[in-house]
């Protein structure tokens, strides 16, 4: 596994605020399926109504926003549905891994995700629940932090120590989720050494207390997404 070329830093640029508050009502209204309005998109983004209304008018116009009349509540709109078709066929597995996934959670009676790494994080992109009294699944694009879960162990397993390093070079320390996280990056790549040799990565409690998850990588052509 090598992410060396594909995850260099970048510089970044100055963000656009506009465009931001934008994308952030697009995940508040993806965050409530009964859709929200425009005071209280004002008062998630803590921004004047005046503001809201016409990003939210800009982003109808476009296609990504609806007004549900019924219930006055603007919902996400279908150039999102089309987004996400789009995604799919940038990430074949997205398509094909989805059996896999059902035949994995249906086996296992333990829920399955598809993620990717952007930065220091670990990005959930498709998943399957199970259907046990207990569970727990992460929605699509749930964000969590790649040194503390299985997925994201499996990631840096795909790059060098001083890859991994360079993502945490203002780190003198991780944040500690739960008093099972490794929170000193010698430790850290101590674990990610054992992870290179056996393929699999495992997350015992150090993301959330009582969740143990397990992750090996899948790989087709040049892409790379981490199946736990």
């Amino acid at each position: 596994m090598n992410f060396e070329t594909r995850y260099l830093p970048h510089k970044k640029a100055e963000p656009v605020k506009s465009l931001i508050k934008a994308l952030r009502i697009l995940n508040a209204l993806g965050d409530c399926p009964g859709g929200l309005g425009i005071t209280e998109l004002s008062r998630i983004l803590k921004s004047p109504k005046s503001t809201v209304h016409r990003l939210v008018a800009t982003l109808e116009t476009v296609g990504y926003v609806f007004f549900d009349v019924p219930t006055s509540k603007y919902v996400l709109g279908s150039r999102v549905a089309k987004l996400g078709e789009q995604l799919s066929k940038q990430f074949p597995l997205l398509t094909f891994g989805v059996k896999a996934l059902e035949q994995l959670t249906r086996e296992c009676k333990e829920a399955s995700h598809l993620a990717i790494m952007e930065g220091t994080e670990v990005v959930y992109v498709s998943h399957e629940k199970v259907t046990e009294p207990i569970r727990v699944s992460f929605g699509m694009g749930h964000r969590a932090p790649v040194y503390c879960t299985a997925g994201g162990k499996v990631f840096l397993a795909g790059l060098s120590n001083t890859g991994i390093l360079t993502r945490y070079k203002n780190k003198k320390k991780l944040e500690q989720r739960t008093p099972r996280t490794l929170t000193r990056l010698k430790d850290l790549l101590f674990e990610i050494a054992t992870v290179r040799k056996v393929g699999i990565a495992y997350d015992n409690e150090e993301y959330a207390p009582g969740l143990c998850c397990i992750a090996v990588p899948v790989k087709k052509r040049s892409l790379r997404l981490a199946y736990p």
